[in-house]
């Protein structure tokens, strides 16, 4: 009876180590975002005359066939006003590289808030991923 009592202590011991391994694993998985996309951010300014200005970059794991924004939405409190897509929009993607970082400005209207949603997109040999993001929202000036 003791053998078998010392038995499952060695089982159950190997299997939490086992589930502690995992867990310690996962995180660095997870943070990685996706398979062509290593990490992406988006801000929004304010500049003069009303005009507001959606930042946007992005990295990927490695050099891309395609990497950048497919389409950049403007939302004027809280609705959609514009939507800037890479097909119409010089800039918003980048080719054969690893790392593209750009901007779209609108004309708003002074005193009115505005946000926008960046759609990114990153690729390698007909192989793609997608991800979004919400900016900050900020007030347009004179």
């Amino acid at each position: 009876m003791a053998k078998t009592k010392k038995k499952l202590v060695r089982l159950l011991t190997g299997a939490l180590c086992t589930l502690l391994l995992l867990s310690l694993l996962a995180p660095v998985a997870f943070a990685r975002g996706s398979f062509y996309i290593g990490s992406y951010s988006v801000s929004m300014s304010a500049g003069s005359n009303g005009s507001v200005t959606a930042w946007f970059q992005i990295t990927g794991t490695g050099s891309m066939d395609q990497i950048g924004a497919t389409s950049v939405t403007i939302y004027e409190n809280g609705s959609q006003v514009k939507t800037f897509s890479s097909t119409t929009t010089s800039g918003m993607m980048a080719y054969n590289t690893g790392f593209h970082g750009s901007s779209v400005t609108y004309a708003g209207t002074v005193g009115k808030t505005y946000s926008a949603y960046v759609s990114f997109q990153a690729g390698k040999n007909g192989d793609w991923d997608n991800r979004g993001m919400e900016t900050n929202t900020v007030t347009a000036k004179n």
